[in-house]
């Protein structure tokens, strides 16, 4: 158990802590006769002990304004209380503790640790930090005059608060009667009330016999009379003439109050109304008290006579100010009921069918029923003549609008006045103006998330009508060679067929497109005058009142908007200011789009001429391929490529440049061209992979602050063999799928190579090369990593697209799927990979086969004798093939190829010799003669075993060799040389003519 809060020990109960607090407060309620010091200093001793404080203080107010004064101390020391001598009395507890807030709020106040560090001063450290502060006011006749607090390092639970609470009203009640005030010692809360101005009073006196009559007055009384339209001389200064000009509403009043106060002996006083002789009311105060004869006997009455006309008119003016005011005003008694109501609150009441005074006003009338009227009045008793505020909501009985009322109630003299102010028109406005606000925070937002400018007409659509409540709008663009509609609403079909009609036409709208100022059209007939020309379109449009707003960005006019509502209307100056605004957004945003348009048009040309674009035509192998851009970006550094190359074979390669960017991109263009320039020079896959980590070495030197790392697959595949050399630069393997889709597809076993760009031990070694034999038929799909989704490693989820695509659009028969079939293929492995954090690349290849019958191959001797017959060997097959009519110039270009490889190379080992053990084989090798019918074109091949490239040489004319190269150039459509693994193939093309037929 912990210790009590007034310092008991642990296990004390309640009721004995109440005990003992109750015996405190006796001891404080015992203090009569003492000095107000005393009292305050004894207040603040017993609060320090009952809290189980440190210290005990009180603070009155002072003579300035808004400051607190120490006026007592008890257990600190004099110059430790210097600190809290003076306090402002501001609202912050933190900076002056919690005596000021306890001023304000009229309750016990606890502000916790620290202490602000000017009351700190002189006391051991670490005290701010440890201490706080539990005040209570004091007060004097209901109104605070200082506070009561104690220093204590406890946080006060409820029961010290309500002791604390106690003491301080006992203190209040025995600061009062501490001492009678005494001029400038007494202190100023006893002191009474300063009087107004001294004015004088005209006082008259008077005396009535009773036993006579007479009423005998003094010159003050017969002025008073006199002033009251009545003359002392016409009356004979009889009581019964004085009485006879009471006003006969007031007279029972005046005969009774006068027989009560002689018959109790009590004093006598009455204000009522005289009626002078011409007609004129007067008020009149009258006292009195009986007067005894010797004998004891009640002999005459003698008072005074004031007239109080003037005093009595402006209170029946101030009366009927309340009568008369527009709000409803109720008088509530001491059991909530309407003791007077003004004519608004009575004709509310009458409204509903009900009496309104007399009546508790919540009960009278339903409406005001569960709004918080009792809790108001409540509050409006607990503090007298403060105001108590609330406001309140009543529906409309129709189902209409509902209508706001602020309620002020305020306590005098034990009545509260209740004051009903309708504020709907305020409330309805503020809505407005909030609903207006939230709009035009809505249209900023929107316009803000706009990228083209499509949507920026779009967002100007969805929320400029509804911001001002027009009916039409009409937006122009204004940024390119002539204006152009990007929105437009609210408009019949014809209207805007003749908008276009008249933008097209010699003489466009230019008063409405090329103003640079807005104009506000109020009426048909204003836009009549100012425009007659366009008289007909308005017609058309249906609308009666226009604003034309240029939309300008400093100087430059980016486009115009014009909104039209379908009534007339008169254009505030508050109005015209927010269309200004609005103008203003949509210039901006109209402008950033059209720049984002423009940049993104550019960065798509670039990253359409970075990538190949259409597929070239293959031999044996259909492609598709897609390229997707990372999320917000335009251009990235994921490529692919297809290029064809001699023999029918196909290098295919795809990459990818790290990140998604404008960089990136261009490095991609970089080496995908490298890749072309290399393949054209026909070199092998693992030659080209090596030169393109060359080149991205060089670009990862030229930039080093933005590293060039990427990744690059090239597959060289053979359709006269069925065969793949597959190189990879640390790229994801690539799937084949087989041709009956049956299977998922498979990840190719090509063990990946360093990154290109990446220098490390292996700087230099050749690339591993992979031999993949493909059926005819099969589908490889070469990817990027940016289609794996969060997981960059697996590729799961594209292998599962892929099955999902082939089961459900099954193969051809084992035949190579077609193009339609590969681009679906495409789509469903894009579509099935949703992110799009990173760019992302595919290439898909339909693998086929060179039929066995276009292909023809020979081994001949490598001697002189062999050129013979090559020629009838290539003219047989020409007649097989029904191409007679490229007999000549291929029996001239395989005469001169086997000439050059016998007079200048080497011939290849005899295969089958060896095989056969057989020593008959040709000494000088062996020369392989390949002719293949592709599609359109016939290709020549020789091979031999040298690596000597051959070359175009330029002889004399005197010369006897030469010039055999230069007739295969003129001979073919191209020729051209290859290294081999046993040497190297030197090859022509000859392109087949559509009238080539055999004879």
């Amino acid at each position: 158990m912990t210790a009590s809060p007034a310092g008991g020990r642990a296990g004390d109960t309640g009721g004995a802590e109440a005990a003992v607090d109750a015996l405190r407060l006796e001891l404080a309620a015992a203090a009569e006769g003492m000095a107000d010091v005393d009292v305050l200093r004894l207040a603040a001793q017993q609060a320090a002990v009952g809290v189980g404080g440190l210290a005990g203080l009180v603070h009155l107010a002072g003579p300035e304004e808004n400051t607190l004064l120490l006026a007592a101390a008890a257990g600190l020391p004099a110059r430790l209380a210097q600190a809290w001598e003076r306090i402002p009395r501001v609202d912050s507890p933190a900076l002056d503790g919690a005596d000021t807030e306890t001023m304000a709020r009229r309750e016990v106040t606890w502000s916790p640790p620290p202490l602000p560090p000017e009351r700190c001063a002189g006391f051991p450290g670490g005290w701010e930090t440890t201490v706080g502060v539990l005040s209570v006011p004091i007060t004097a006749g209901g109104t605070p005059v200082g506070a009561l607090s104690v220093l204590t390092s406890r946080v006060p639970d409820a029961a010290r608060r309500v002791f604390l609470a106690g003491l301080a009203r006992t203190t209040s009640r025995q600061l009062l009667r501490a001492r009678r005030w005494r001029v400038a010692l007494a202190p100023w809360w006893q002191e009474p009330a300063r009087p107004r101005a001294v004015q004088p009073v005209r006082l008259g006196t008077w005396a009535w016999d009773l036993a006579t009559g007479r009423l005998d007055i003094d010159q003050v009384a017969e002025e008073v009379i006199r002033g009251a339209g009545l003359s002392p001389d016409r009356w004979a200064s009889r009581i019964d003439a004085w009485f006879s000009r009471v006003h006969p509403d007031d007279r029972p009043a005046v005969d009774a109050e006068a027989e009560r106060a002689l018959e109790t002996d009590q004093l006598y006083a009455m204000e009522y109304r005289v009626v002078g002789e011409d007609g004129r009311i007067s008020w009149m105060e009258a006292r009195g008290k009986g007067e005894y004869d010797k004998a004891g006997r009640l002999a005459r009455m003698t008072g005074t006579v004031l007239d109080i006309t003037a005093r009595r008119s402006q209170h029946e003016w101030l009366a009927g100010l309340l009568e008369l005011h527009p709000e409803p005003i109720d008088v509530l008694d001491a059991d909530n009921r309407v003791a007077w109501a003004n004519r608004a609150s009575r004709g509310m009441a009458a409204e509903k069918g009900t009496q309104i005074v007399g009546a508790v006003p919540w009960e009278a009338l339903p409406g005001l029923r569960g709004r918080g009227l009792p809790q108001l009045v409540d509050r409006a008793r607990t503090a007298p003549g403060s105001l108590a505020f609330l406001e309140m909501e009543l529906p409309a009985e129709d189902h209409g609008a509902s209508a706001y009322y602020q309620v002020r109630a305020v306590e005098v003299g034990g009545h509260v006045a209740v004051q009903r102010a309708d504020v709907t028109e305020q409330r309805r406005a503020e809505r407005a103006a909030a609903e207006r606000t939230q709009r035009v925070a809505d249209l900023n937002a929107a316009l803000a998330m706009a990228l083209e400018t499509a949507d920026v007409a779009d967002a100007v659509t969805e929320h400029v009508l509804p911001l001002f409540g027009a009916t039409g709008l009409v937006m122009h663009d204004q940024t390119g060679p002539g204006p152009r509609i990007l929105g437009a609403v609210g408009y019949p079909e014809k209207f805007l067929t003749e908008l276009k009609r008249l933008e097209h036409s010699s003489r466009p709208p230019v008063e409405i497109t090329a103003m640079s100022t807005p104009q506000y059209v109020s009426s048909t007939e204003e836009f009549t005058r100012r425009w007659p020309r366009l008289e007909s379109l308005a017609r058309l449009g249906r609308k009666q009142a226009w604003a034309v707003l240029p939309l300008l960005v400093g100087e430059q006019r980016v486009g115009s908007c014009v909104i039209s509502w379908a009534d007339p209307r008169p254009f505030r100056a508050e109005e015209r200011t927010l269309l200004k605004a609005v103008a203003t957004f949509i210039a901006q945003a109209l402008r950033n789009a059209r720049l984002y348009e423009q940049t993104r048009a550019r960065a798509e040309r670039l990253q359409r001429e970075l990538l190949p674009g259409e597929l070239p035509g293959l031999v044996g192998v259909t492609a598709a391929a897609r390229y997707r851009a990372a999320a917000g970006q335009d251009v990235g550094g994921d490529w692919y490529d297809t290029v064809p190359l001699p023999g029918g074979r196909v290098l295919a390669v795809i990459g990818d440049v790290m990140g998604h960017g404008l960089e990136q991109a261009i490095i991609m263009g970089i080496i995908r061209h490298a890749v072309l320039v290399m393949a054209t020079l026909d070199m092998p896959a693992e030659d080209i992979m090596a030169h393109l980590g060359d080149v991205a070495a060089r670009l990862e030197r030229r930039t080093p602050d933005a590293p060039s790392y990427a990744t690059a697959l090239i597959v060289l595949y053979d359709p006269t063999a069925g065969s793949c050399r597959i190189v990879n630069a640390g790229h994801p393997p690539p799937l084949i799928l087989r041709p009956d889709g049956q299977e998922p597809p498979r990840t190719l076993d090509v063990p990946p190579s360093p990154p290109l760009g990446v220098a490390d031990d292996a700087a230099g070694v050749p690339s591993t090369v992979t031999q993949v034999d493909v059926e005819p038929g099969s589908v490889l799909i070469l990817y990027t990593n940016g289609l794996l989704g969060a997981d960059a490693t697996h590729p799961g989820p594209l292998a599962e697209a892929a099955t999902a695509y082939a089961a459900a659009h099954p193969g051809t028969g084992g035949r190579a799927p077609d193009t339609a079939w590969l681009e679906g293929l495409c789509q469903a492995i894009v579509t099935g990979s949703p992110t799009r954090r990173d760019d992302a690349a595919l290439l898909v290849l339909s693998a086929d086969r060179v039929p066995a019958g276009h292909i023809a191959a020979w081994d001949l001797p490598c001697a002189a004798e062999s050129a013979r017959s090559a020629r009838a060997l290539v003219t047989d097959r020409l007649a097989g093939w029904a191409l007679t009519s490229l007999v000549d110039p291929l029996q001239l270009i395989v005469s001169e190829l086997i000439g050059n490889t016998v007079r200048h190379a080497s011939g290849l080992p005899d295969q089958n010799a060896q095989n056969s053990q057989n020593d008959q084989s040709h000494p000088s090798g062996m020369v392989r003669l390949r002719l293949l019918h592709l599609e359109t074109r016939v290709v020549c091949e020789v091979y031999d075993g040298s690596e000597a490239t051959p070359r175009v040489r330029h002889p004399a004319l005197t010369d006897e060799f030469g010039r055999g190269l230069q007739l295969v150039a003129l001979s073919s459509d191209g020729w051209g040389a290859r290294y081999t693994e046993g040497g190297k193939c030197v090859w022509a093309r000859l392109d087949i003519s559509p009238v080539a037929t055999a004879p």
